[in-house]
């Protein structure tokens, strides 16, 4: 008999490049490093790996591959893109328009999440414990929120746009901190200022099987989760994962209850802040960093003892099982297999 041959998956890795020429706005994108690392790990795993970092070079292969193997490729989408509302969904939905799997969350949960209003708006209404939230179109409207508040982007990651002068302590200084602020980000979010400890956690799954890694206290220099703290060249933060037991309970089961309702896929990393002993959901990522340099979720998940190659695996192996299961890929399937 003769040998069996059978096909190899491939992962194209769509991201954008970060280098030190890049803008602020390209904060979120990913090192070559971090690329070339992934491409190194992924391929140890035994898939093909190809690089792809251009929009048009992107759409070309992905609309390309035969339509019958596309089942055999998925894309890991690390595109962030900068602006528009809805760059973090560029990969999800190519993908499922054209039947091709892909790691992580739909376009709908991308672009719901990447603003940060609707997000905390639908999720308190439903009981996940969020600070009251104003959102500014135009920053001569005057916040209603008492003071101390904080300014930030309402679309925007990776601490863009934060620094320590976000927090205003008195009306008078509002306009010398959003004027500026609202001519790079035409969305603003104005909250109360939150003194205490900030916490992360990381959730990993596809709909109706969820897990959670450990949560961890996010210590940094400063007042502020600023820009300086999240820039490459500065990764200052540290984890601390000597988390109280009830409070760990407590983000477990906020987190886990977050992916539910979003219906959330792979994986996501949600921030908390501690006020006065109560905790206030920040935000949910949908399309956290993966370095295993300078990235969150990759040191969140390690601490469940395992490698960053396993966390590469499973959200591979995710990928592929929202692709098999879930009915959104059912149009692009009828269509395009």
């Amino acid at each position: 008999m003769g040998e069996i041959w059978i096909m190899k998956r491939t992962v194209i890795l769509a991201c954008d490049l970060y280098d030190n020429k890049t803008p602020e706005l390209c904060q979120e994108w990913e090192s070559e490093e971090t690329i070339r690392h992934m491409e190194e790990t992924i391929q140890k795993l035994g898939y093909d790996v190809t690089i792809l970092s251009h929009p048009t070079e992107i759409t070309s292969v992905l609309s390309n591959i035969p339509p019958q193997t596309r089942k055999d490729w998925i894309v890991w989408n690390l595109v962030e893109g900068y602006h528009s509302p809805s760059r973090e969904a560029y990969i999800p939905a190519l993908c499922e328009y054209l039947a091709i799997p892909h790691t992580g969350s739909s376009a709908a949960v991308q672009t719901f999440t990447l603003d940060k209003y609707k997000t905390k708006l639908f999720l308190k209404s439903l009981g996940i414990p969020t600070a009251d939230s104003q959102l500014i179109l135009n920053p001569m409207d005057l916040p209603k929120i008492n003071f101390p508040i904080f300014i930030k982007p309402n679309g925007e990651g990776s601490s863009l746009g934060i620094g320590e002068n976000n927090r205003i302590d008195r009306i008078e200084d509002w306009s010398s901190v959003a004027i500026p602020l609202s001519e790079t980000f035409p969305s603003l979010l104005v909250e109360p200022f939150l003194s205490g400890r900030e916490l992360t956690i990381a959730v990993l799954g596809n709909q109706g099987n969820y897990q959670t890694t450990p949560p961890a206290f996010v210590d940094y220099p400063g007042s502020v989760y600023s820009n300086l703290v999240k820039s490459k060249e500065s990764f200052v933060e540290s984890l601390d994962f000597q988390v109280p037991h009830a409070l760990s309970n407590l983000l477990h089961s906020y987190s886990l209850k977050v992916a539910e309702l979003l219906g959330s896929a792979g994986y996501i990393r949600l921030d908390f802040k501690l006020e006065k002993e109560e905790v206030y959901l920040l935000e949910v990522n949908a399309t956290p960093g993966f370095s295993s340099i300078y990235s969150t979720l990759p040191l969140l998940w390690e601490k469940t003892g395992k490698s960053y190659s396993e966390l590469l695996n499973f959200c591979l192996e995710l990928g592929f099982e929202e692709f098999n299961h879930h009915f959104r890929y059912q149009y692009a399937k009828d269509r395009n297999l």
